[in-house]
């Protein structure tokens, strides 16, 4: 500034100097800075080489010398101004001087340039105004760098706007938070605490500012908070959470869920703790509930007779009792043994039974409940123990599997019984057979010592009968089902033992379908059959040499039918039940079944016991 007015100061005394327009143009460009000079009518006298540069064009000097509006245009806060209004025009009007007038100059290539204009006025030595001298000075960069500043300043205002508000509202957040919160020293003494802090200790902020955090805490869990804390301020960690119980002011026990971190300064120093800790009484009291039923539930599985065993989604024990251990004579390691895949398991009949055709893995596999499989176990000593297995699944709140559980009933003493109730059995139908045979050869040897004819026929239909039932207790006897028995094999023992009975003159033919009859329908079955082929025999053949019965037990959907066909001329039921006992027996037998009898022609008679399937 101050080399301005000096140069204006000097351009000022020699501007009414004749010589002045003679000067030589190199001795103008000693000047710091852009000038120019023009005359009272405002046309350039004068100008050096930084004014050109400036204006970015050379004004034309001469007989149409140029008005000093001609080498550049004026901007005034961004507005363009005429000649008139001017900087230089101003200070030729009003014979003034005008010091640091800021502007914007245009160049003839739409450039622009911020400039300050210092401004002087010329007069002759009777004060009469000649002209005046113009120093310019770019000031671009500087005015670039003023608006940068002013952006940086309003950045920063707004920076510093938005850091209140979220000041603000974290400490609206913090006073709001429901769970505790607390800044501490190193040692441990409270800087701020917020209302929940308050609530959950039952403390006043004035109670707790400044005390230290770990004289609230029980007794018995201080020493590892205060380690913790210490190691934490050393640098050695850098958070850790804890469960600890803390005494309210009126002495009720609480428990805290305490995660407890820092801030620390640039160089890593700590600057203060933070202690966020949340009120877990209830979440700790469930936990106890549950444990104690966890308890409970082990103690009832741990009671039970039979073994009881859980496993995870791969079939890994989770869960087993001693019963488990007693049962197979192995100890299943907790979360590694695939059981019983380290159990070897057999079928009833004595084969190998895989792993993974097994029904806990069947369950955990289709995630179904296995029922009514039954395997055979080896234990570690060579010995093996029949069982049934129980496997169901498991499932999550949100029916996921997750595992299955397994019922293991010993069923050793059971077999054991079965054992001996066959052997019972089969020893009593023994006993049973040949008592029947013995009475079979009583009935018989009687039949031939009497000489009443009549005798010898009630002794003959005895004898028959007696036969009849012995050929059915025989199949009994002979059946590996201890209540059913095969109809196949029933129906060929009555007919063959009767065939026997009535002579080789008789062709007695049967078939009968495949199925399973219960216990209780054999002996009224075989004195049945034993009725209609004793009939058949007598009345339908009439003593015919090459006379034929067919016999035959079907299967209907919802009953059994047997059929006696002869070839005879057969009979009207109605008529002839009176007169005849053994038709009267095989009504009454056929009620006792639960069905009925009738008989057809078909030609020759039909004989047809229909009974339900039991």
């Amino acid at each position: 500034m101050n080399e301005a007015v000096v140069c204006l100061a000097a351009a000022r005394d020699s501007i009414g100097s004749p010589s002045l327009l003679g000067v030589p143009p190199s001795l103008l460009e000693f000047f710091p800075g852009p000038i120019y000079a023009c005359d009272a009518a405002g046309r350039i006298l004068w100008f050096n080489r930084k004014a050109v540069n400036l204006w970015g064009r050379t004004p034309r000097i001469g007989d149409d010398t140029e008005l000093f509006c001609g080498a550049h245009k004026w901007l005034i806060s961004g507005r363009h101004v005429r000649p008139e209004e001017t900087p230089m025009a101003f200070v030729l009007k009003a014979g003034v001087a005008v010091n640091g007038v800021d502007g914007t100059i245009e160049r003839p290539d739409g450039s622009q340039i911020a400039a300050v204009a210092h401004i002087e006025p010329v007069k002759d030595a009777a004060g009469k105004l000649v002209g005046a001298v113009s120093c310019i000075y770019d000031i671009t960069h500087r005015k670039r760098a003023t608006d940068d500043l002013t952006r940086s300043r309003a950045a920063l205002e707004a920076g510093q706007q938005i850091l209140r508000e979220q000041y603000q509202r974290f400490a609206a957040t913090y006073e709001h938070a429901t769970v505790g919160i607390a800044e501490v020293d190193a040692q441990g003494r409270r800087l701020r605490v917020n209302e929940a802090a308050c609530a959950i200790t039952g403390r006043s902020r004035l109670e707790l500012i400044g005390g230290s955090v770990f004289n609230v805490l029980h007794s018995e869990d201080r020493d590892d908070d205060i380690d913790q804390y210490r190691r934490l301020v050393a640098g050695e960690i850098d958070r850790y959470s804890i469960e600890k119980r803390i005494v309210r002011k009126d002495g009720i026990v609480i428990w805290v869920a305490v995660t407890c971190t820092c801030v620390r300064d640039a160089a890593g120093k700590f600057d203060y703790g933070l202690r966020i800790f949340e009120d877990i009484t209830e979440r700790k009291i469930a936990e106890d509930r549950l444990r104690e039923r966890e308890r409970q539930l082990r103690e009832l599985l741990e009671g039970l007779p039979a073994a009881v065993y859980a496993t995870d989604t791969l079939g890994q024990v989770t869960f087993y009792n001693q019963a488990v251990v007693e049962l197979s004579g192995y100890r299943p390691e907790v979360g590694s043994d695939q059981w019983p895949a380290a159990w070897p398991l057999f079928r009833p009949d004595g084969t190998p039974l895989p792993y993974e055709q097994s029904p806990m893995a069947t369950a955990l596999k289709e995630n179904r409940p296995a029922r009514g499989a039954e395997a055979v176990a080896e234990r570690p000593d060579g010995t093996r123990v029949p069982f049934i297995p129980y496997p169901t699944p498991l499932h999550d709140a949100a029916g996921r599997l997750i595992g299955a559980v397994n019922v293991l009933v010993d069923v050793s003493e059971r077999k054991q019984a079965e054992t001996a109730q066959k052997v019972l059995l089969d020893e009593l139908n023994h006993r049973v057979k040949n008592n029947m045979q013995m009475l079979h050869s009583l009935l018989r040897a009687a039949q031939r010592q009497t000489d009443n004819a009549e005798a010898q026929v009630v002794l003959a239909d005895a004898s028959q009968r007696v036969a009849a039932m012995a050929a059915a207790q025989q199949v009994l006897y002979d059946a590996d089902h201890p209540t059913n028995y095969d109809s196949k094999d029933f129906i060929a023992a009555v007919c063959s033992t009767a065939k026997q009975s009535l002579g080789k003159t008789i062709d007695i033919t049967w078939d009968a379908c495949s199925a399973e009859l219960p216990n209780d329908t054999a002996m009224p079955l075989a004195l049945i059959l034993n009725e209609l082929l004793t009939n058949a025999a007598k009345h339908g053949t009439k003593g015919r040499e090459g006379a034929s019965i067919r016999v035959a037990l079907t299967r209907n959907p919802d009953a059994f039918v047997l059929h006696v066909d002869d070839d005879g001329e057969g009979f009207d039921l109605q008529k002839v039940r009176t007169r005849s006992s053994g038709l009267g027996l095989v009504i009454g037998l056929a009620r006792q079944l639960g069905g009925t009898f009738s008989v057809e022609r078909i030609p020759g008679a039909r004989c047809v016991v229909r009974f339900l399937e039991h």
